[in-house]
Order: structure tokens, then sequence, then C-alpha cells
């Protein structure tokens, strides 16, 4: 699995969440959504703890994260996350 975020997406996180230096962004599975890569599941957002047992990625100074529990969703795709007209987008790709 991997995450790529654009550099409008990492700057609309770090613009609209203000996270504190000791917290990151959680992509976890929620029930129902758009973007079905796994039926009746979609990704989402949150700020929290960063998870050590996890995939964890840092660009330019913004760490975001999957729990290890959520690594099912993704498996072998890649989670593209832009912002188009100041909001978040995801595409899933393998």
């Amino acid at each position: 699995m991997k995450i790529n975020l654009d550099d409008k997406a990492v700057g609309w996180f770090k613009k609209e969440l203000d996270i504190p230096d000791n917290k990151a962004i959680r992509f976890y599975v929620r029930y129902g959504g758009d973007v079905n890569l796994k039926q009746g599941f979609s990704p989402a957002f949150t700020v929290d703890t960063v998870d050590p047992e996890g995939y964890s990625e840092t660009q330019d100074g913004l760490t975001y994260y999957v729990d290890e529990k959520d690594l099912w969703y993704y498996e072998d795709n890649v989670l593209n996350v832009t912002c188009e007209n100041d909001e978040i987008k995801y595409t899933i790709t393998n």
C-alpha cells in the first residue's frame, strides 16, 4: 500500500487542521462514502497520535498514516489524496 498526497492536499491539511506537533493525519476506513475500493467502505481522515505498527510517511513536515487494523482496506493499492476547490478528494489506483 501507498498513500500519495499532492502539494495542495498537504497545504490544505496544514492550513485547515492546525495539527499539533505530536499529532498526525490518520486515514481510516469508514462505512459508506463515495470511494468503494471494498464494497460498502471508503477512506476518511482524522487527527490522531501515530500508530507505530501501521503505515506512515512524512511529507513537507506533515505526517500521515494508517493504523495496522485498517491496512486490509488498502492492501496492494495506492490512495491518492488531492485537493480540488478547497475539498479533499480520494482516488484509488493499483
